[in-house]
């Protein structure tokens, strides 16, 4: 009989479920899964939630430029300098070409100074607006107006009042400011096409009018006089609609121009400062000058002037980037020389003095110049080059920036 002492001890086996410890893992990679997708919407819906507080502090950070570039302003030769038929410092940048604009026509340039074609408008008083790839003339205080393509003219109209002033948007819609019997200042907007679209008759006086990007709708500024003072408001207008749309508060200021920026509100140009309304119509921020207001370019991501200080000889360059929210949108630069001519191309902003060229970013930052001569009076950028306009006709030089 065996020993109970020397049996062999019994061992309980330990069976393991494979498959449950299988299921196990893959909830836990699908838990993990889960949280990380949770944790990338939260972030997501924080940052879209608190931009407008931050966005404005990056404004123009990405696009500062390292170091300013240097251009050298050397003049090409071949068919440069162009010598119009008649003598003209006009030009503008027409679908990366060049055209110049003088009492009896258009005449456009391709790059290398080729003359492609030329246009006779037949105005007494001719004033040109130039927008991508059309071109509006008007006869200021007389009755016609027309709108020209690169090919030659695609409309002529006329009015039934004398045509004060006029724009043209991005889209070839072209709005004429005109005198009215009936209302203190009439505007009427022409699709690309020609088709009047709309009639807008107000009861004060309509300073500018200025067609968003997508061509529905309209921002109008106008003035008047309370208590000795002048006061503006800006008016949104929807082609699909009657009557304003929104009317933005009273604002103690000559408005001289509007544009609707890249986010959505109105940067108004005044003479006595630049001021940024909400689409609801109401005043989000302001930028007062002290000085003669002297040039305006208004860009849908940045807007300029030019102001001759008051206090000194002077002249500064403000700028007031999309999205100003706060003062600190609002840069001013001063600018050594006589200035001559303000532009915004290409997410520039460029100023032409008496002896430079120069490009400043939308941050404020000097980007890029050139030394030129003191005989320009007017230039254009485009494709690469700027075009500068004097007495003895038109050059060109490189110019990156």
């Amino acid at each position: 009989m065996t020993d109970k002492k020397n049996r062999p001890s019994k061992h309980r086996a330990v069976h393991t479920d494979i498959n449950s410890v299988r299921r196990n893992e893959r909830s836990i990679r699908r838990m993990k899964r889960l949280l990380a997708l949770l944790i990338v919407v939260l972030i997501g819906l924080t940052i879209y939630m608190t931009y407008p507080m931050w966005l404005p502090k990056l404004e123009g950070f990405f696009d500062k430029p390292v170091t300013t570039i240097h251009n050298t302003g050397t003049a090409e030769g071949g068919n440069f300098p162009i010598e119009p038929t008649e003598k003209t410092t006009n030009i503008f940048a027409f679908n990366k070409m060049l055209m110049t604009a003088d009492a009896h026509s258009l005449t456009l340039y391709n790059s290398d100074g080729e003359r492609e074609n030329s246009f006779a408008h037949a105005f007494s008083t001719p004033v040109e607006r130039v927008c991508g790839k059309r071109a509006l003339v008007f006869d200021s205080g007389a009755y016609g107006f027309k709108l020209y393509g690169k090919k030659g003219e695609i409309y002529s109209k006329t009015t039934d009042d004398l045509i004060l002033s006029g724009s043209l948007s991005e889209d070839g819609t072209a709005a004429i400011l005109t005198e009215s019997n009936k209302y203190a200042s009439m505007v009427l907007f022409y699709d690309e096409d020609g088709k009047l679209i709309y009639r807008y008759g107000c009861t004060s006086r309509v300073m500018s009018a200025s067609v968003t990007e997508d061509g529905k709708s309209a921002y109008i500024t106008t003035f008047y006089s309370e208590g000795g003072e002048i006061f503006s408001q800006v008016r949104r207008l929807d082609f699909d609609k009657d009557g304003e749309q929104m009317i933005s508060e009273k604002i103690r200021t000559l408005a001289v121009d509007c544009i609707a920026n890249d986010v959505g509100d109105v940067l108004v140009v005044g003479d006595n400062g630049l001021y940024t309304i909400s689409p609801e119509g109401n005043l989000v921020s302001s930028c007062e000058f002290d000085g003669t207001l002297s040039a305006v370019a208004l860009g849908r991501g940045c807007s300029a002037v030019l102001v001759n200080n008051s206090t000194d000889n002077g002249t500064s360059l403000f700028l007031a980037a999309a999205g100003a929210e706060d003062t600190e949108a609002y840069r001013s630069i001063e600018v050594s020389g006589i200035v001559k001519k303000l532009s915004i191309t290409d997410n520039r902003v460029m100023v032409l003095t008496n002896s430079n060229v120069y490009s400043y970013a939308f941050s404020g930052t000097l980007a890029a110049e050139a030394e030129v001569g003191r005989e320009y009076v007017n230039f254009v950028y485009t494709d690469g080059a700027v075009y500068l306009a004097g007495k003895r006709g038109i050059d060109k030089i490189k110019f990156d920036m």
